[in-house]
């Protein structure tokens, strides 16, 4: 048999059967385990931005600088993120077009398919909004900044590949909606490795708990199917039975979470606890030794034994096989989201019951709050716990505009938000603008 060797496939080409299809949606998810994404940057550098993760070690001018709320235009990570997160995209995109052109009618998961890669993409639209966009009072106020929208695919220098501007917040989150509902009317209930209805509702839920829709936000954190005996199972790390969507990481696809938490042999200790975390931990909070590891500790996890080390977590400490799940998102945040957006429109009882649900599984006591802005001063704090260096607390301060409360040293509120990677102003001549006084 002649084989002409090819050393690229042409984009006019490169799908067109189901099993294409299925490499497709494999390579949409594999961006998202890319290092400079949920591999490890996107959620360190939004736990490093919120003092919730201290740095100590060597990436001074990268992760170092976002860490003293000193990052510039020109932070390597920064462009990096930026650049994976429009790569992912790309992807979504490339294989949204290509799907459409697939007439196989043995190809059955076409519907699947294509709501998987949207509800990835407003995935994507959603971290963007969420670390370059909105205002520095939070998100979803008139005049909100959003990022460039693209929506097609580039696969060729020219017209697809023009710059374009900054699409406002308003104009992003109309195409995360509209994403995420297509998402949730053509995928099964379920969780795991894979997005679900039940991450997608997940996911609109945070969405508009962050863009202060509170009665939205209810609805669809309401519409989640309970995660079985999830009040009366204890916390733990990553191994959370409660993750609704989990990245998948294994000994030859790994993370990087062990690696920079944990210290030699095995790890570069660039991470440690935050200085206030273990003392945000109330009196017995069963989260507490997960969080912050404060001596050697011998655990075993599926049979192996592990040693947690002092100044580490216990939810990523797989040094040797580095294979530790990131959660994306968990039916505790759920939980919380229907109490904090319950409390916020006036349904006090169910905020309560919701945030006792929290508690009692910490090991806590129920509530003593009995106000709506008491109840949500507890429920954000159970947020911090629960989902601590899962990438959430930065998300939370600039929703809820406590960032000046909470951190008091950040002075200067246009760091709210991030700079926009200085390749992308340059290369555009400003079509794509800064944020201001960056």
């Amino acid at each position: 048999m002649n084989v002409e060797p090819s050393n690229s496939v042409s984009s006019d080409t490169g799908f067109t059967t189901k099993e294409d299809a299925a490499a497709g949606l494999l390579g949409a998810y594999d961006a998202v385990q890319s290092s400079d994404y949920y591999g490890l940057a996107f959620p360190t550098i939004s736990d490093l931005i919120a003092g919730e993760i201290t740095f100590r070690g060597t990436f001074t001018t990268t992760y170092g600088v976002i860490g003293q709320n000193q990052a510039l235009p020109d932070n390597i990570q920064i462009g990096n993120s930026w650049n994976i997160i429009y790569n992912a995209i790309n992807r979504v995109n490339y294989l949204l077009q290509e799907t459409d052109k697939i007439t196989d009618p043995t190809f059955t998961a076409k519907l699947s398919t294509q709501a998987q890669a949207r509800a990835l993409r407003a995935f994507h639209y959603m971290n963007l909004l969420a670390l370059w966009g909105g205002t520095p009072q939070g998100y979803g106020y008139t005049g909100g900044l959003g990022v460039p929208l693209r929506l097609t695919p580039t696969t060729a220098i020219g017209t697809e590949t023009a710059f374009i501007p900054r699409a406002t917040e308003a104009e992003v989150a109309a195409a995360i909606r509209s994403d995420l509902d297509f998402a949730i009317a053509n995928l099964a209930t379920g969780t795991g490795n894979r997005i679900t209805k039940s991450s997608a509702l997940a996911l609109r839920a945070r969405f508009e708990l962050r863009m202060r829709n509170y009665t939205d936000a209810l609805t669809f954190a309401k519409q989640v199917p309970a995660v079985a005996n999830f009040a009366t199972t204890a916390p733990t790390g990553t191994t959370a039975p409660d993750a609704l969507w989990s990245i998948f990481f294994s000994n030859t696809d790994q993370s990087q979470y062990a690696f920079y938490w944990y210290p030699s042999p095995g790890g570069r200790d660039e991470f440690n606890p935050g200085s206030t975390i273990a003392a945000a931990h109330p009196a017995g909070d069963l989260r507490l030794p997960i969080n912050v590891v404060t001596a050697a500790t011998s655990v075993t996890v599926s049979g192996a034994p592990y040693t947690l080390q002092p100044g580490t977590t216990r939810k990523y400490f797989r040094t040797t096989t580095r294979d530790d799940a990131f959660n994306v998102i968990r039916y505790a945040e759920v939980v919380l989201t229907v109490a904090e957006a319950a409390a916020q429109t006036g349904d006090l009882t169910t905020a309560t019951t919701q945030l006792n649900i929290i508690r009692t599984r910490a090991g806590l006591a129920p509530t003593t709050a009995t106000t709506a802005p008491d109840l949500i001063k507890d429920i954000l704090l159970q947020r911090r716990l629960e989902l601590a260096y899962e990438g959430v607390y930065w998300y939370d301060l600039r929703r809820t505009n406590t960032v000046q409360t909470a951190l008091p040293t950040y002075t200067q509120t246009f760091r709210n938000l991030f700079p926009i990677p200085l390749r992308e102003v340059s290369l555009t001549n400003g079509l794509i603008a800064q944020n201001p006084l960056y």
